[in-house]
């Protein structure tokens, strides 16, 4: 009897120590002691007699939101995990918080809501353009686990849903070249029909890097299905048909295509892509016009056409040098016909280089092209 007192003597003073610990959590927090705040939350978390407790974890999440917050030197690097813990923290408390105790307070939903904000921008914004795949997984898997405890949509105001998680998991998968997660989550966004093409151009490109040319169709056509007039969609199939030489198929499904919907601006351009590759210069410069008269932004348009040009200026200026010297009058035309498509190049290439800054390829064709005119004004902007 005596040991039986002794044992319940012993199970109660560590039940009392357990609650101390989440006393002392709340009250190093409140001092901002936050190493001693971090060891108490963990403390009492971790044993058995408190491990349910929804009090403990709202403190666990209130300390691991606080280092995630704090501009202290001492403690800001504590944890590099604060934003999963916290989050991870505030999930458990919702589950275990039956009568909303905790989880009403506005502190509280506030240490949610910007955990979550935080965790959901590591992990697109840190992991993953670090490569650390696993750990962005892991982070989008702790979001998908908060989102059904959504204060007043908070979350979803911050793009932070189901169906944006289960996008952004795909496009971790894609980056590790995980064929198989890829393929599967690519299955269930088609299912749920998540309005983004990139879903369909970025698999059916790993999978043709990986060389399966068949199920890369099949998932073009299954973005087709949803983002008919998606001129990347449309590209890449060309590409693939180009490698299965294939393409007079092609432009007979397009020039069908362009009968039906004469104001397609992407079956225009797509067409006018496929001509150039078959060498039907006039057809091509046609329909790429086509296309920019329904849309003079489009930037693929303006560089194919640009593009085009440039590339017969530089047919007429290769009839030139092949001329024998004596040919002086053809030379003439045919340096006049060169440099009356280098001037349509340009005018293309500059409303592209507007649209795209950044594309340094056709900033140095712009200078290439100013310095033949001896423009060097001109060239000069292009530097």
């Amino acid at each position: 009897m005596k040991t039986i007192h002794l044992a319940l003597a012993t199970l109660t003073s560590v039940a009392i120590a357990q609650n101390f610990n989440i006393q002392n959590a709340s009250n190093y927090l409140r001092n901002k002691e936050l190493d001693k705040a971090k060891a108490a939350a963990d403390a009492a978390v971790t044993h058995e007699s408190t491990s349910n407790s929804a009090k403990a974890w709202m403190y666990r999440g209130k300390v691991y939101y606080a280092l995630l917050s704090t501009k202290d030197e001492k403690y800001k690097n504590l944890d590099p995990e604060a934003a999963e813990k916290a989050v991870e923290s505030f999930v458990r408390c919702y589950e275990l918080d039956k009568d909303k105790i905790y989880t009403n307070e506005s502190d509280f939903k506030e240490g949610f809501i910007v955990s979550s904000s935080n965790l959901m921008y590591k992990a697109t914004s840190i992991y993953r353009p670090n490569k650390e795949y696993d750990k962005a997984i892991k982070a989008f898997e702790i979001l998908e686990k908060a989102v059904p405890y959504d204060p007043d949509q908070a979350l979803k105001r911050n793009n932070i849903t189901k169906e944006k998680l289960l996008f952004e998991k795909y496009k971790t998968y894609v980056l590790a070249e995980d064929l198989n997660k890829t393929k599967e989550l690519a299955n269930q966004l088609y299912n749920i029909k998540y309005k983004d093409p990139s879903i369909y151009t970025s698999i059916s490109r790993l999978l043709l890097n990986k060389g399966d040319t068949a199920t890369a169709l099949d998932f073009l056509h299954k973005g087709q299905n949803i983002f008919d007039d998606n001129i990347d969609l449309l590209n890449i199939e060309i590409d693939i048909l180009s490698r299965q030489k294939k393409l007079n198929e092609l432009k007979q499904k397009l020039e069908t295509a362009v009968e039906a919907s004469p104001d397609n601006e992407a079956y225009h351009a797509v067409l006018g892509n496929i001509y150039d590759k078959l060498g039907e210069k006039e057809k091509a410069e046609k329909e790429y016009l086509k296309a920019l008269e329904l849309n003079p932004k489009n930037e693929p348009v303006l560089f194919n056409v640009g593009a085009y040009y440039f590339n017969t200026g530089n047919e007429w200026n290769k009839k030139l040098a092949d001329l024998p010297p004596k040919e002086t009058q053809k030379a003439k035309e045919y340096e006049a016909k060169a440099n009356e498509y280098y001037k349509k190049a340009i005018q293309y290439f500059e409303e592209y280089y507007t649209l795209k800054p950044d594309d340094k390829a056709v900033k140095q064709r712009l200078r290439q092209l100013y310095l033949r005119f001896g423009d060097t004004e001109k060239a000069d902007k292009y530097k």
